[in-house]
């Protein structure tokens, strides 16, 4: 099960759950869901989810110049930003730093 497919899954069953007026026990009793790991994406789908923030560069610049959580600041080649854009972001999630 791909990443989507699980959260598609949870997100779906609490929502069934929340109209179902029944405990969680219950729910997962119902379901044949472990109690333990419908607690676990309940309380990661209730945290909020960072933003994005749009970005804009000049077309004419080589460099792009990235301002991270902490006070960092960043000078990448425009052509390193394909690869080292999902690295840090996923760095930053693991942190929580966003």
């Amino acid at each position: 099960m791909t990443t989507q497919s699980k959260t598609d899954f949870w997100q779906q069953h609490i929502a069934d759950w929340h109209a179902s007026g029944l405990s969680q026990a219950a729910y997962c009793d119902q379901h044949n869901l472990k109690l333990s790991t419908f607690t676990y994406w309940r309380s990661k789908q209730s945290k909020p989810r960072p933003k994005l923030i749009p970005v804009s560069m000049p077309t004419t610049s080589d460099l792009a110049e990235l301002s991270l959580p902490g006070g960092i600041q960043l000078q990448l080649p425009v052509t390193a930003l394909e690869q080292t854009l999902p690295i840090l972001w996923r760095l930053l999630r693991e942190q929580r730093t966003y």
